[in-house]
């Protein structure tokens, strides 16, 4: 059933809908994953797939249009730009921003980063799935779903604290990146390239002349100290007069973001998107 599924995706798109089976296609099919275009199969793997931050890839298409637009103005009076699109979840916004820019005659140097994309899998009739950092996402015994998450009932719970105490594998079988087809596409192809950045933690010196840093500097994920030392490694990255976009989808889709530009080691306030960022008071007090 594994190979009808791989291969029909209609058959795939209705086993995905049903909750005790979904799971088990997962992993099966991740294989073959970056051969499925289907994006009702693409949206539950990215839903149903927990990364060690304990978040999952939840994105979809076409977020940002209004955004892209006054992204545009800024990138065009630029002379050679270079983006930097931060915490891009499966990437398929940063695939949608490089279109668009091509489309109005844009060609910049494009980077994209997000700290949680890759998964280690290691086959076998315990087939499992580790972070980077060798940390156990979840696994299956034979056919069965072992999560961390109370997903079925509490035994694959128990199951999975059982597998977390095994031995690591040395060698995996295959790398799994978390990122939307179109994006993996524009990576092999060169259009975008793909960074290792740690929002906390990474230092890049004067590289990008516009950042996008949406959905991740939120109050609910973080607090205030944290979101502070993110605010300045983005200020550290960015050139003089380079552009910050940041903000929030909130659950109306309607993103609430703000303009800043970099001047004399501050960021000074372009423009609000709707209601703006909500961390502009710590923007201002960087």
């Amino acid at each position: 059933m594994i190979k009808i599924a791989s291969k029909n995706i209609r058959f795939l798109e209705k086993v995905s809908k049903i909750p005790i089976l979904k799971h088990f296609f997962i992993l099966k099919i991740s294989q073959q994953f970056p051969e499925i275009t289907s994006e009702p199969v693409l949206q539950k793997f990215y839903t149903d797939i927990y990364v060690s931050n304990r978040t999952s890839k939840r994105t979809t298409k076409n977020r940002f249009p209004d955004l892209n637009k006054v992204s545009l103005e800024y990138i065009k009076k630029q002379e050679n730009p270079i983006i930097h699109d931060v915490a891009v979840s499966s990437g398929i916004s940063s695939a949608e921003f490089s279109d668009f820019l091509k489309n109005n005659s844009i060609n910049p140097d494009f980077y994209a980063s997000d700290k949680y994309v890759e998964i280690f899998v290691k086959k076998g009739l315990i087939t499992k799935a580790f972070t980077s950092e060798n940390k156990l996402l979840f696994a299956y015994v034979g056919n069965f779903f072992a999560g961390d998450k109370n997903i079925f009932f509490p035994l694959t719970v128990l199951l999975h604290r059982i597998l977390k105490k095994s031995k690591v594998s040395e060698k995996f079988d295959y790398k799994l990146l978390l990122l939307h087809p179109e994006l993996l596409q524009k990576i092999n192809n060169n259009e975008i390239k793909f960074i290792n950045y740690d929002i906390f933690d990474t230092e890049i010196n004067d590289k990008f002349t516009f950042v996008r840093v949406m959905n991740i500097l939120n109050l609910g994920y973080f607090y205030e100290g944290k979101i502070k030392t993110a605010l300045q490694n983005i200020l550290k990255s960015m050139k003089k007069d380079a552009i910050l976009l940041i903000g929030r989808t909130n659950s109306d889709g309607i993103n609430n973001a703000g303009f800043y530009l970099k001047k004399n080691g501050k960021l000074i306030q372009l423009r609000d998107v709707n209601k703006g960022s909500e961390i502009k008071q710590l923007i201002e007090n960087l």
